[in-house]
């Protein structure tokens, strides 16, 4: 197994990861019941977790798009050997996973205490989805260090093997006098 098939499962994991997600949010449940409608969540002061809970549904679309862009992003860097997508996706999957965490705890703080047990497995997903993605990031990296330093070497290496095919290479040391006989 070679250094990028651990960084294409790590995109393709990525993009199908996002989208399960998405899906997930997207389809969150907030009030239960047809009569009387209960609330998932209690009424807050705070400005910040009302702003958050009112655009909750773009927020996810965003940061899930942008997932989703940065994991394509990945995918053809990898398949170009170009080591800046690999570092950009390293780093907005830290950004990201950081983003969703903040809000999961944001939310976290003020669901009803009857609906507690919702709360923890919103945060089991949550922290069980960054470790999956902590855990690729070493074979990012490493992937990323072997492409920053090795590009020169390979190139010479192609250029190598392209010039040793010529039959100018193979050539006998002789001149070309030597090759050819006057008719005389």
């Amino acid at each position: 197994m070679n250094n990028k098939t651990p960084c294409l499962v790590v995109g393709i994991f990525s993009i199908l990861n996002t989208i399960q997600f998405l899906i997930f949010d997207l389809n969150h449940i907030t009030y239960f019941g047809y009569e009387d409608r209960v609330n998932i969540y209690m009424d807050t002061n705070s400005e910040t977790v009302s702003w958050v809970m009112a655009h909750k549904g773009s927020i996810d679309i965003v940061l899930s798009t942008t997932t989703i862009l940065f994991s394509v992003l990945l995918l053809y860097c990898i398949h170009t050997n170009n080591y800046v997508g690999l570092l950009c996706y390293a780093l907005w999957i830290i950004a990201y996973e950081l983003i969703s965490f903040s809000m999961v705890m944001l939310i976290n703080g003020i669901i009803n205490d009857q609906f507690k047990e919702l709360s923890y497995l919103h945060l089991l997903f949550q922290i069980s989805r960054m470790l999956l993605h902590f855990f690729s990031l070493p074979f990012i990296t490493k992937h990323t260090c072997i492409l920053y330093k090795i590009p020169k070497v390979s190139v010479k290496i192609n250029r190598h093997r392209r010039s040793s095919i010529s039959t100018v290479d193979s050539w006998p040391p002789v001149g070309l006098g030597s090759l050819y006989h006057k008719l005389n």
